[in-house]
């Protein structure tokens, strides 16, 4: 991944954290924070497990966990954010 795609999916990232919609906020939320693991950290085998994303979301008080954890975990994988709207 290139820088340029980089910011670009921070700012797609950005645009889904700022929306109204909760559960789409809190996958930005999660989404921004997965892809900057993925960025600075680009081995495969270092993703985090199920549990190590929800205490992430946690830590990060997401008001709605697991559409933190599904956007954390895209994030790390480094796909394209979903519209979960």
């Amino acid at each position: 991944m290139t820088y340029a795609e980089f910011e670009n999916l921070i700012l797609l990232a950005d645009r889904m954290i700022m929306s109204c919609v909760p559960r789409k906020a809190e996958y930005g939320r999660g989404y921004q924070s997965g892809i900057k693991f993925n960025f600075y950290n680009p081995q495969p085998e270092s993703l985090p497990d199920h549990y190590s994303i929800v205490e992430v979301a946690r830590r990060e008080g997401s008001r709605d966990v697991h559409a933190y954890a599904r956007g954390y975990r895209d994030g790390c994988k480094g796909l394209k954010p979903k519209d979960t709207g």
